[in-house]
């Protein structure tokens, strides 16, 4: 009787304790001030037992799915976390499910579900979190609006193939096969119309997403390694896993640098590519290609083209990726093509070894390049050299990017206006001392611009702007009058009339409607 009782009290101890760790609650908070009339601006705070990682929101069910991922004392992400499906009509929870983030991934689209572990998808219910169905494959991608996931096959034997195949969601059947070499992992998908994508994998592949059929252009986007040096420092690559790049990645027996490769540079006929052979214009239609440009040999990397009338620039960066650890590779350099034949204007070589392009700027007819302690200066013309300066890394520290036109300052009238736009003369680079400088046309440092000075245009409607400093938001109207302050990060989202926004463990729901109803007009925001 004494163990029966034992028994009983160890079982309804779990139960609360499983209750008490998946517990989540919600109040009504004020989270702002209109500022036209200073009326309270109040929101719904959802608290979460643990520190929020994702959120999916579907607002024809009502449903919130939450991933948690707690941080380790060493400032860690954890491994390990839970799935919570959370009804904010009814303010219950659903169901819960753990996750491991090295092996597991949550995709969701409208009501579809798709969780993946290692070797197999399964279809998860999104009301119970039950399995509809479950396939030995790993699905990359999904079409939300045919509703079909694509992926490739998991053999016994030798782990993932190169079949990918395409899933019908609704039941789990596959529709099609197709061969498509994942040796270099995808690097990007995009749509040419709206049945036909093209997948960036190890060249170019068209697929018709409803029997996927299609043609390929095939060409090296990466580079085996097997030197042991560099094999030790392929770290993070998780089967299947999007990186931080959105580049999917998937293990294989030998180190390999991968994304070296450009965009996709799409007009109304082609697509312009570059790989680690050539750059190639492609028609998009057909897979025909119109010409091809063969780089020098090991010289090319991860690079940006961009299209400025009748000629493709390319910036080689001189860089590429193992796994997810970004490493030198290549060399920098410039260079210009004739978009109709392919002919090389020129390409510039930036002899420095170990010292990639880390971001550019276009002004006029000069491309600024930016580099770890320096900037440098060319004609887009000539491919030549016009100025250089080095940037001391003990009074700047090291620079990182090019300000773009989504950071905005107070002018001296105190009004919040875009920085490039402050003095459309000077170049403004961030550094990793969270400096901003500015710099006039010889390079020069003419001015510092401290980080809390510094906010972020995140989001905008026909007639407002979002404008966010940390975790406050100001809403701004299209002459620059202040609307209404805000409890709102730059990673806010809008649906409808509602704002939402995660903060730590806090899933927040802010109804802008009277606001948003009484700025309406028919006046674009550009």
């Amino acid at each position: 009787m004494r163990i029966l009782l034992t028994v009983f009290l160890l079982l309804i101890s779990s139960v609360t304790f499983g209750q008490k760790k998946n517990k989540i609650e919600h109040n009504e908070k004020i989270v702002g001030k209109n500022l036209f009339d200073s009326t309270e601006i109040k929101g719904t705070e959802y608290i979460f037992p643990e520190r929020i990682h994702e959120t999916y929101l579907d607002t024809t069910n009502g449903f919130l799915t939450v991933q948690l991922r707690g941080i380790k004392k060493e400032k860690w992400l954890s491994n390990r976390g839970n799935i919570l499906q959370y009804d904010l009509n009814n303010k219950s929870l659903l169901w819960s499910k753990k996750i491991v983030y090295e092996t597991n991934t949550l995709q969701q689209f409208s009501n579809t579900m798709i969780f993946t572990v290692a070797k197999k998808s399964n279809c998860l219910d999104i009301k119970s979190g039950d399995e509809i169905w479950e396939v030995k494959n790993n699905i990359y991608y999904v079409d939300p609006v045919e509703n079909i996931g694509i992926g490739y096959r998991f053999n016994n034997s030798t782990s993932y193939s190169n079949e990918l195949e395409g899933i019908d969601l609704k039941n789990g059947n596959i529709i099609w096969k197709r061969f498509i070499n994942r040796e270099y992992g995808w690097n990007d998908v995009f749509y040419t119309n709206d049945s036909t994508m093209i997948v960036v994998a190890a060249g170019l592949h068209s697929i018709n997403i409803n029997n996927g059929r299609g043609w390929d252009y095939h060409t090296k986007t990466g580079k085996k390694v097997y030197t042991g040096m560099i094999a030790a420092n392929a770290v993070g690559v998780a089967a299947g896993l999007m990186t931080g790049t959105g580049t999917f990645i998937t293990p294989t027996g030998y180190s390999l640098v991968r994304d070296v490769v450009s965009n996709s540079l799409v007009d109304s006929s082609y697509i312009y590519f570059a790989s680690k052979e050539q750059l190639s214009k492609i028609n998009k239609e057909t897979g025909e290609i119109a010409w091809n440009h063969l780089l020098p040999y090991d010289l090319a990397s991860k690079s940006t083209i961009f299209m400025n009338d009748n000629v493709i620039y390319m910036v080689n960066k001189g860089y590429a990726f193992m796994g997810s650890r970004k490493l030198d590779f290549g060399k920098p350099f410039i260079a210009a093509f004739d978009r109709e034949t392919g002919k090389q204007k020129y390409l510039t070589l930036i002899n420095v070894r170990k010292d990639p392009i880390l971001d550019f700027k276009i002004l006029q007819n000069e491309i600024y390049l930016v580099f770890k302690n320096r900037i440098a200066k060319y004609s887009m013309i000539t491919g030549n050299l016009i100025i250089e300066k080095e940037f001391h890394e003990d009074r700047y520290g090291d620079l990182k990017y090019f300000v773009g036109n989504r950071t905005f300052v107070r002018n001296e009238n105190n009004n919040l206006v875009s920085l490039p736009h402050l003095d459309p003369s000077k170049t403004f680079v961030f550094t990793n001392q969270r400096k901003t400088l500015s710099v006039d046309d010889y390079l020069s440092v003419v001015d510092m611009i401290n980080y809390e000075d510094l906010s972020i245009y995140y989001l905008h409607t026909a007639d407002l702007k979002f404008i966010a400093k940390d975790k406050q938001t100001l809403i701004v109207d299209n002459k620059g009058k202040e609307i209404a302050e805000i409890e709102a990060s730059s990673k806010a989202f809008l649906i409808g009339t509602t704002l939402y926004d995660k903060q730590d463990k806090s899933f927040i729901a802010i109804d802008l409607k009277e606001i948003l109803s009484k700025n309406k007009s028919s006046t674009p925001v550009e």
